[in-house]
């Protein structure tokens, strides 16, 4: 007699009515504070807000995401470069204080949010060109730490020092008569990715274009004789 019928002992289907994201218990977020990332993440995925008390708990909490490792750190994160927006959820992280657990220096503000919105537009690996892009204002010093950290693999390690290298020849791309040759020497050997992640980021739209040449026309030489 009972068949179909909703047993709501914690008031769910009122709190989805209201749009409203909540914990069950006061140390919801201390016994596993990656709920903190996964309030965060949900929020901004579903249009949602964090519910009064809630959001009072996660801030007094978010000093608890220390006490979790880089691994799961890195699980929560990867799922938010998987949102069809990840720099809503690392905006509103960084608000919080909780993207800053994950390196001090990382920031998610306007930069970030328009240099993700075009990452949108190629084909390239998208989840690569986020992980790069969150940091690439670290220098390589942190970019080490940032790695060690979160253990993103060596596709992605390889990126994000291939990045801060590319970084630096910004100065030298730019130069006036640089040959084809030169820029492909330049580059030669380097992550594809790592050479779109700069050219996404840069603001020097002369250094875009050789980066960009690079890509499209460039990388694809090959000698016509053969050994």
């Amino acid at each position: 007699s009972d068949w179909g019928k909703v047993f709501d002992s914690y008031g769910g289907r009122d709190d989805l009515k209201s749009r409203l994201i909540r914990i069950l218990h006061g140390k919801s977020f201390t016994d596993d504070a990656t709920r903190i990332w996964r309030a965060v993440r949900y929020a901004t995925r579903l249009g949602f807000s964090i519910e009064e008390k809630t959001l009072k708990l996660l801030k007094r909490d978010v000093p608890m995401i220390e006490t979790i490792s880089g691994d799961r750190i890195r699980y929560e994160l990867e799922c938010v470069f998987k949102e069809d927006t990840p720099e809503k959820a690392l905006s509103y992280a960084d608000e919080l204080g909780i993207l800053q657990k994950i390196h001090p220096k990382l920031k998610a503000g306007r930069w970030l949010t328009a240099r993700f919105k075009k990452v949108r537009e190629f084909n390239f690996d998208r989840e690569a060109l986020y992980y790069a892009l969150l940091a690439y204002n670290l220098d390589k010093a942190d970019v080490e730490k940032f790695i060690a950290f979160l253990r993103p693999g060596r596709n992605i390690a390889r990126i994000l020092r291939d990045v801060a290298t590319t970084k630096e020849k910004e100065s030298t791309l730019v130069r006036p008569g640089l040959s084809s040759s030169q820029i492909y020497h330049l580059f030669h050997g380097c992550s594809l990715t790592a050479i779109q992640t700069v050219s996404v980021a840069t603001d020097s739209a002369f250094a875009r274009s050789r980066l960009n040449l690079y890509l499209e026309k460039l990388h694809h030489v090959k000698p016509s004789l053969t050994g």
